[in-house]
Formats: C-alpha cells, structure tokens, sequence
C-alpha cells in the first residue's frame, strides 16, 4: 500500500516527483520575482501553468506573453525621478527607444522611464531568478 502518511511503506512515484519539483518552480519564481522585481510573476502565469518542466528560457517567454515584462512609469514626476536615479545621462534609455524604433518626436520621460525600469526588469531576471530555476530544472 502506497499511503504517503506511513513512511515504511510509501515510494514516492514519479507523479509524486514532478508535483514536487512544479511546487519548487512556483515557490521560487514567485519569491524571487517578488525580492528582485518587485512583482509577483505568478499573477502574470496561468494557475494551472506546469513549471516543472520548463527551463527559465521557457518562464521568461511565458512571461513575456502575459507582460509581466512590461513596466509602465506614469506621470513627468515619477518618469523624472526614476530616470535621475537610474539613468542620468538618459544614454541607456535613448539606446533602448533607438532599439524600438521611436524618434524625438515620439519620445518623452514617461517612455523612456518605462523603457528602462522593463529592462532593468528582464536583466534581474537573468541575474538573480534564472539561475535558480535553471538549478532546479536541472536536477
């Protein structure tokens, strides 16, 4: 008999495994997204999503389908204060709107602010949640 309850006689299943191991996926992304990105990625996830088998590569793009990945900084003050702390020089952010094709016509803080704060949004992804789901993947 195969009651999870008595010790002596359970053996764990594969399907006990993989719960296991999605619950993991859940657990971390949804802790780490909320420590490094101020954000929790499970609201951007379907609740029946299966993590277990998907590498971080596979999380970001199902991410970036519910836009988690897009960060929308509203209002000159906001934009202006986020952009005096996080790009002075506004270089990266002018790069950023060149990449997405925008002009000066098109450009003002609340765009370049959002441009940058989803940048810096995917880039702590990469740095401090990827490869703690890629260790869990993995084993």
């Amino acid at each position: 008999m195969n009651d999870p309850n008595n010790p002596i006689n359970y053996k764990e299943t594969q399907e006990d495994r993989e719960h296991a191991k999605n619950e993991l996926m859940r657990d971390t992304l949804q802790g780490l997204t909320i420590k490094y990105l101020n954000d929790d990625a499970l609201d951007y996830l379907s609740c029946s999503e299966e993590l277990g088998h998907k590498d971080s590569s596979e999380i970001f793009d199902d991410l970036c389908e519910g836009g988690f990945w897009d960060v929308e900084i509203i209002y000159y003050s906001k934009a202006m204060e986020y952009l005096r702390e996080h790009d002075t020089s506004l270089s990266e952010s002018l790069e950023m709107a060149n990449e997405f094709g925008y002009n000066l016509e098109n450009l003002n803080s609340e765009t370049l602010a959002s441009l940058h704060a989803s940048r810096k949004k995917e880039e702590n992804f990469w740095d401090f949640v990827a490869p703690e789901l890629d260790k869990i993947y993995n084993k």
